[in-house]
């Protein structure tokens, strides 16, 4: 996956260099339903939750109807895991039969640095289709041994006059996780994570503020 994301990076980056079809640069923001999807072996459920995020993007016309475009993106996601502690301290999640424990739900804010590259058909006078793979780094949580998630994309949008929308689908290759930081044992070898598969349901909203035809 990271040498497909590599390739494709450098491919966009020659056709931007060298090609002289329209161009274009602008802002784009977004807002995500969260549908995270958890490992029922090693995660407890999950509620589902929102998110949102603002970045800038590059465009530019490939041949025929096609375009592509790549951005760099702040993206906020938040979702919601219920947890259930044992109040036994220096230990992990303990064997709650028997002990005093409490359960709950735990809200956790997530940051992230998002690269997204996309292709789109444009396939009528102002609908368009698109694909495309995004990597994402989690900033505010110890993500572990998995530093970057790789999600893909599919969806439709439209753009009439210079703004553009489009609504997506987004899913993760893998699972992924971090450090959700409920409990660890006394020689802190041992921490409490969340493991899940992203998925979001998101709308996006672009804009040009300089083009090149």
């Amino acid at each position: 996956m990271k040498k497909l994301f590599l390739f494709i990076t450098v491919f966009l980056f020659s056709l931007f260099s060298f090609s002289q079809s329209k161009t274009e640069f602008g802002i784009t923001t977004e807002c995500s339903w969260v549908t995270p999807k958890p490992n029922n072996r090693y995660s407890e459920p999950n509620r589902n939750g929102w998110g949102t995020g603002i970045g800038v993007y590059a465009s530019r016309n490939i041949f025929w109807k096609f375009s592509a475009d790549a951005g760099l993106l702040f993206r906020y996601k938040q979702m919601e895991q219920h947890y259930t502690m044992p109040d036994i301290p220096g230990t992990s999640t303990g064997d709650p039969y028997g002990y005093q424990h409490e359960d709950g739900w735990k809200k956790y804010g997530l940051n992230y640095i998002v690269v997204p590259i996309h292709l789109q058909l444009l396939y009528s006078k102002y609908a368009f289709i698109r694909g495309g793979i995004e990597a994402s780094w989690l900033t505010n949580y110890n993500p572990g041994n998995k530093k970057t998630e790789y999600n893909w994309m599919v969806g439709i949008g439209s753009q009439k006059y210079k703004l553009k929308w489009s609504l997506n689908y987004i899913r993760g290759f893998k699972e992924v996780g971090f450090m959700n930081g409920l409990y660890e044992m006394e020689n802190g070898k041992y921490k409490s994570g969340t493991i899940y598969q992203n998925k979001m349901l998101q709308l996006s909203l672009s804009y040009p503020i300089w083009q090149k035809k």
